[in-house]
């Protein structure tokens, strides 16, 4: 469990399809914080354009809405 999220959130989060999630190891295979994680996420940051990111996150979001 490389973010400490719980199994039980995960489902809850607006993870964009297709995006390459990339994360940085030390030398011990740690993860090292990223100032670009975007919440909840403290070590992995997205790879791409920010915005398009944020606009396919809210896609997966508006996929589950009902009505």
């Amino acid at each position: 469990m490389i973010e400490g999220i719980s199994d039980d959130v995960i489902p809850g989060l607006e993870i964009p399809t297709g995006t390459p999630l990339v994360y940085e190891l030390d030398a011990d295979l740690k993860p090292i914080a990223s100032p670009l994680a975007v919440e909840p996420l403290k070590f992995g940051r997205y790879l791409g354009d920010a915005e398009k990111i944020k606009a396919a996150a809210e896609a997966v979001k508006n996929q589950t809405k009902v009505g």
